[in-house]
């Protein structure tokens, strides 16, 4: 079937894809479902069949192929200043805004002229004031940043799709693998007591508290990059595009914002580059 490479080889996954002629192998993504090593040190390539329910099960066995624009790697960083505080502007901020700016001089000044004060008393005041002038307490210690932590890295692309001779399987199937990956692999349809009394603890005591099943792990592999373990976040995708004359669309271009599972450390950038 076109767009699909249905390989029955044992290892092998079947590709679903668009036909893109002699489009270089690097500008083609490639995302498929991961499952923990046994060890659970890491992470693998899921080709696994798994049963999720009773009458359901999902196959792990396929590999979304397409060419992706737009594309944005986002990795921010939360740095903080904790000793903004610290200065003498924080606790009298009028005062020290009048004394830097030498605008509390004439007040002094003012005073001293109609309440006769001494002059030497004056003097040695308003030489104090003058040499407040242009000072600041703020120091290195009150601007330096402390390390708060850093969400996961975000990317931002857009998958391409489209049909050259068969529509559901070159665009309808991969979008829909995509999809499929992004919600929830399970949600049970009964409540906990409910599930409990239907199941009778036949399922024990995790899946009973516990029954369903989050959305799929993915790697995405690009260049001379492999991302893995990642999330899809979001998907967007047009639905008034073009069809053929059994509805089914025949090019679409999906938005999809990935995100990194957990936040990376410099191990992670070093396993990014392949």
């Amino acid at each position: 079937m076109p767009g699909v490479n249905s390989l029955s080889a044992v290892g092998l996954s079947r590709v679903l894809s668009s036909d893109w002629g002699g489009l270089n192998p690097a500008l083609i993504a490639k995302f498929y479902p991961l499952k923990r090593v046994q060890s659970g040190g890491g992470w693998e390539q899921s080709r696994d069949t798994r049963e999720l329910a009773k009458d359901f099960t999902v196959d792990d066995g396929f590999e979304v192929h397409c060419p992706i624009t737009d594309g944005t790697q986002e990795t921010s960083f939360n740095w903080h200043s904790p000793f903004e505080g610290a200065g003498a502007e924080s606790k009298a901020p009028t005062l020290s805004a009048m004394l830097q700016s030498g605008s509390l001089t004439p007040v002094i000044e003012a005073f001293i002229t109609k309440n006769g004060v001494n002059s030497t008393s004056s003097e040695k005041a308003l030489e104090a004031l003058a040499q407040a002038r242009g000072r600041t307490g703020i120091t290195k210690l009150n601007s330096t940043q402390t390390f708060t932590g850093m969400p996961p890295v975000k990317l931002s692309v857009t998958l391409h799709f489209r049909a050259v001779t068969d529509p559901k399987s070159e665009v309808r199937d991969p979008i829909s693998q995509l999809e499929q990956w992004a919600v929830p692999q399970f949600l049970a349809d009964d409540g906990l007591i409910a599930g409990a009394v239907k199941s009778g603890g036949e399922d024990g005591i995790l899946q009973t508290i516990y029954p369903s099943v989050t959305p799929q792990i993915l790697a995405m592999k690009y260049g001379d990059m492999l991302f893995q373990p990642m999330v899809i976040e979001s998907l967007s995708k047009p639905i008034t595009n073009p069809r053929d004359a059994s509805g089914v669309m025949i090019s679409c271009s999906v938005q999809a914002t990935i995100c990194s599972l957990v936040a990376w450390d410099r191990r992670d950038i070093k396993k990014l580059y392949l």
